[in-house]
C-alpha cells in the first residue's frame, strides 16, 4: 500500500491525471459501495429497485463501476431505501490517495440508522473523547461531561500531561 500511496503522490503531479484518475475512483467507489450495502441488505437488485422505486434496470446501471451521471437526487433515493444519509464534500488529494490504499468492501458498508443511533446515544452522543492538542481519540468509557484545561482531558478526570524539557 505505501507503494501505490508514493506512486499516486507522484503521479498526481499531473493535475490532468489526477482529476481524471480521482473521478475515475469517485465513481468506482459510488457503484461498488451501491452493490455492497445491497449485499450487507441481503437484497436483489429487483428488492432495491423496489425500496429506492426505481426499476430494476436502472439499479444494473447504477452498480456499474464505469457509471459517471451521478445525481444528488438519485443518490438520496438511495440513501434512504438504505436509511442512510448522502454526505458530498470537497477534498484534498491527499485524502483521495488515501481512500484509494483503504477501499475495500468492509470499508464501504455501513451501519443503518437505528442501528447507529443506538451506539450514538450510548457513547453520550459522540462526547466519550479524550483530547490533547489538536488531536482527539474516541474511547469507550461512559461519560457524562468531558473537562479541558490545557493538560489532557479524559472524560470528566483531568490528567497533567508530563513534558521534557531540553
Amino acid at each position: 500500500m505505501k507503494e501505490l500511496i508514493k506512486s499516486l503522490a507522484a503521479e498526481f503531479n499531473d493535475k490532468e491525471y489526477a482529476h481524471a484518475y480521482m473521478e475515475e475512483f469517485s465513481n468506482m467507489a459510488i457503484a461498488a459501495q451501491i452493490k455492497v450495502l445491497r449485499e450487507q441488505h441481503n437484497w436483489t437488485q429487483k428488492q432495491l429497485a423496489k425500496a429506492a422505486e426505481m426499476k430494476q434496470e436502472r439499479i444494473s446501471t447504477l452498480e456499474d463501476v464505469d457509471y459517471d451521471a451521478w445525481t444528488i437526487k438519485t443518490l438520496r433515493k438511495l440513501a434512504k431505501a438504505f436509511d442512510l444519509t448522502v454526505k458530498v464534500s470537497f477534498e484534498k488529494f491527499s485524502s483521495g490517495i488515501l481512500d484509494v490504499s483503504k477501499i475495500s468492501a468492509e470499508t464501504l458498508k455501513r451501519t443503518s440508522r437505528e442501528e447507529d443511533l443506538k451506539e450514538f446515544s450510548g457513547n453520550a452522543f459522540g462526547r466519550k473523547e479524550v483530547f490533547w492538542s489538536s488531536q482527539s481519540v474516541t474511547t469507550m468509557r461512559p461519560s457524562p461531561f468531558l473537562v479541558y484545561s490545557g493538560g489532557l482531558a479524559v472524560n470528566d478526570e483531568y490528567h497533567e500531561t508530563s513534558r521534557k524539557v531540553a
